[in-house]
């Protein structure tokens, strides 16, 4: 190889976006335009083909947590972990859905002249502009994008696929110490997570200067955390108290059935006539994971397979806001659930399994009417339980 050659070849290198605050200067710099945000955020935090990116469509996101599997369908490639949801993908897609309000099978990344996917070649020269707005050198496009994945967000094959700062097995929020480039990411995430599941119990008091030094990072992640979950109304900041988890009191609890009964039995007549018979196939099959893991007593199966028969039942409807609005509310009352189902001293509801079957049979009938009666009957019973839990709970406390 003659020293020409091998010069352009390292001339051809291409090289990842190095840090966080190079990749913060370029979300400002795209954050004008939400579209092309979506696009950066999950090309960096996925690492998956600019192929598969340019083929995604609106309901491939709705209603997809962080930390949850995004489904690729398209494009061929395999992956040895699955595709997850990550903060700042799932941060801009609620804002491209406010702002856009697109059609459930729409593409997410459309070419400005027609409806048709945004061309990889117009692709690549976008994101080549976005590197030459901030003046980065060295970088080419896609191939750069997922050699940012493979630096700070892809999973180590020694520490597997999910660090968790927040054991099962242990109360409160003791964590361990994280050794990754992705702080931010990961603290969000694993706390967001921890909330919504009662790890960390309402009325908890969070500190971010504790938390930092736990996980053996600095403040700044935390208290960027800490922002973000405030924001989502999972968090209260109180100016003398400090910050804690948001305690919902039973009248909050109550208002919140109210909204819920509101919009989730909308979202349900409409997926009565919007669901196929896929999507039935697929009720069908998480309502028999409730049951089972009803049978085997495992409370966070059992509300992590009602979740999922909820959200895939109100997916049906194809109105992504709607589904954003229903999301916030579930989040915000899931710690409750997630403590009453676990408690000991009083069995479940054991209705559930008949409301959702009820549901799966109402809808392969095309009748509206019923599947918005039983699904009524599964929100009341189940909020009516949580409710009398904590009365119950109270009144011990008092006597105690």
């Amino acid at each position: 190889m003659t020293q020409k050659t091998y010069s352009k070849k390292r001339e051809k290198q291409v090289y990842p976006i190095p840090g966080s605050s190079e990749i913060n200067l370029l979300r400002r710099t795209i954050g004008i335009n939400i579209r092309d945000l979506l696009l950066f955020d999950l090309a960096i935090e996925t690492g998956v083909t600019a192929n598969q990116l340019l083929a995604l469509r609106v309901n491939d996101l709705a209603g997809v947590n962080v930390g949850e599997e995004i489904p690729l369908s398209r494009g061929g490639q395999r992956h040895d972990e699955p595709v997850t949801m990550g903060p700042h993908t799932h941060e801009s897609f609620q804002r491209y859905l406010i702002q856009n309000n697109p059609g459930e099978e729409g593409l997410l990344f459309k070419s400005r002249k027609g409806n048709g996917a945004l061309a990889l070649p117009s692709a690549s020269r976008l994101v080549s502009g976005w590197f030459n707005q901030v003046g980065l050198k060295q970088m080419s496009g896609f191939l750069s994008l997922r050699k940012t994945w493979e630096l700070h967000h892809k999973p180590s094959k020694t520490e597997g696929h999910q660090v968790s700062i927040f054991p099962e097995s242990e109360p409160g929020y003791s964590a361990n110490t994280i050794q990754t480039l992705t702080t931010q990411e990961l603290v969000y995430k694993e706390l967001e997570h921890a909330i919504v599941t009662a790890r960390i119990k309402p009325g908890e008091k969070l500190v971010a200067e504790t938390l930092a030094k736990q996980m053996g990072i600095s403040r700044i992640p935390v208290r960027e955390a800490i922002g973000r979950l405030e924001a989502k109304n999972l968090l209260i900041v109180h100016p003398q108290r400090g910050t804690s988890v948001y305690d919902l009191s039973e009248k909050k609890l109550n208002e919140i059935l109210e909204i819920r009964l509101m919009i989730e039995l909308s979202a349900a007549r409409k997926a009565t006539f919007e669901s196929k018979k896929n999507s039935l196939e697929k009720l069908d099959h998480l309502n028999r994971q409730y049951i089972t893991a009803q049978q085997k007593n495992d409370a966070d199966k059992i509300l992590s397979a009602n979740r999922k028969f909820h959200f895939t039942l109100y997916k049906g409807a194809n109105m992504p806001i709607l589904l954003s609005m229903i999301q916030s509310l579930w989040d915000q009352a899931s710690p409750y659930y997630h403590l009453m189902f676990r408690q000991t001293v009083f069995s479940d509801p054991r209705t559930g399994g008949k409301y959702h079957q009820n549901i799966i049979d109402a809808i392969a009938e095309n009748n509206p009417e019923k599947v918005s009666k039983w699904l009524k009957m599964d929100l009341v019973e189940s909020t009516r339980f949580v409710i009398g839990v904590m009365r119950s709970i109270k009144t011990t406390e008092k006597k105690s």
